[in-house]
């Protein structure tokens, strides 16, 4: 998975005094031997020199092409980064929010990445990675994960950074809304500032300049003390796959149909019949009356 990182494409070395010496011990090699007489060993040597020179040249572009045809595609990592999530995040986040698994149905059960390129507590930068893929999207080696768990009476919550080359998770934080203390729940838009690390974040002047705006899309739940669960699905500027966005338009309405349920006796809309008008004389003059 690093090397998926870290590997650059085999370029071709540039031309040194060792491919000289090599091509001239080659040249000089042919020549001799017919040239001259009984020079065949001491040509042969200068060839096979002049070789082991070339060999010495063009060995760490072969090896540096075979590196890169060895790294990972952009659908393995995908996918590894989607199984990992699914097995070392949740399994993570089910122990440490206490969930009975066998009372939570799968769809109520939602993980939301999305990628890290700044500093996080206790995240080593030489861990924080991305690169360009073939496809235009770019691909990140550390993660910011939410879970979110729609129980019977409650909504938890698990946050995480996720160092995924190293497979380590940092950063937890646990959290519950109980539903009968929510007032409000929705898909919204804010902009958030951020330093990415391969950045400088100064003038010319060496003064210190603002972080960049990005737009993140926010999955926000308030409750009634106007405390709020904002769950982050998707940052527009990152570029990652869209294989890793989560719309959670779904839960939205989920979450509305369980608050609507579980308040209907004492929140209920009035429910008007309109009643059958009755026949009146014409003379009647009273105004009619609704009930």
């Amino acid at each position: 998975m690093r090397s998926y990182f870290v590997v650059d494409k085999a370029e071709y070395p540039k031309l040194s005094n060792i491919i000289r010496i090599s091509a001239g011990l080659i040249l000089f090699g042919i020549f001799i031997i017919f040239s001259f007489n009984n020079t065949v060993l001491a040509g042969t040597a200068l060839i096979l020199l002049g070789i082991s020179l070339f060999w010495f040249w063009i060995k760490p572009y072969f090896r540096d092409l075979r590196s890169f045809k060895e790294r990972p595609t952009e659908e393995q990592m995908n996918n590894w980064l989607i199984e990992d999530l699914n097995e070392v995040i949740k399994k993570t986040a089910i122990d440490k929010l206490r969930l009975n698994v066998s009372t939570l149905e799968l769809k109520n059960f939602l993980i939301v990445p999305y990628p890290v390129y700044w500093k996080e507590p206790a995240l080593a930068e030489e861990s924080i990675l991305k690169r360009a893929t073939e496809t235009g999207t770019t691909a990140y080696s550390a993660w910011n994960v939410q879970v979110i768990a729609l129980t019977k009476n409650y909504i938890s919550y698990y946050t995480c950074t996720y160092d995924w080359l190293n497979n380590l998770i940092i950063n937890e934080r646990t959290n519950e809304f109980f539903y009968d203390d929510i007032s409000s729940v929705k898909n919204d838009m804010e902009i958030i500032e951020r330093k990415f690390i391969d950045k400088e974040y100064v003038d010319d002047e060496g003064n210190p300049t603002a972080a960049d705006k990005l737009t993140a899309t926010v999955f926000r739940v308030t409750n009634m003390s106007t405390d709020s669960l904002d769950v982050i699905t998707n940052i527009a500027e990152m570029g990652h796959s869209q294989n890793l966005i989560v719309n959670l338009e779904k839960a939205v309405q989920a979450l509305r149909i369980i608050l609507r349920k579980r308040r209907y006796d004492e929140e209920q809309d009035p429910i008007i019949v309109e009643p059958e008008e009755e026949e009146k004389p014409e003379d009647d003059d009273e105004d009619k009356v609704v009930i």
